[in-house]
């Protein structure tokens, strides 16, 4: 299945792509040149955090250690480990993530 994303960069410029179910979100922007930071790619140091506007995402029974309590309630997601389940739009990492944020 082939999925839209609107991914809003911090400079409020939008790039639309196409996601296939079976990729990760970074996957699918990293092969259509949008940039993000990354690092471990395994859903445990939160790097990559993106804020979830719109759309549904799916961890496949994996742990995003990098998010704690509170960015999972405000809609933070981690797209080194969620694939998409639905058309979705996305924001750009925030400029800080505090290092010492409490964990889930």
């Amino acid at each position: 299945m082939l999925y839209q994303c609107t991914y809003r960069s911090l400079a409020q410029q939008d790039s639309n792509i196409s996601l296939h179910a079976d990729e990760t979100i970074l996957e699918a922007l990293t092969k259509h040149g949008v940039y993000t930071k990354k690092a471990c790619i395994n859903g445990a140091c939160g790097i990559c955090l993106m804020k979830l506007i719109t759309g549904d995402i799916d961890y496949h029974g994996r742990t995003p250690r990098g998010l704690n309590s509170q960015e999972i309630a405000d809609d933070y997601i981690l797209p080194c480990i969620a694939k998409c389940r639905s058309d979705l739009t996305l924001l750009a990492r925030p400029t800080t993530k505090s290092k010492n944020s409490a964990k889930k």
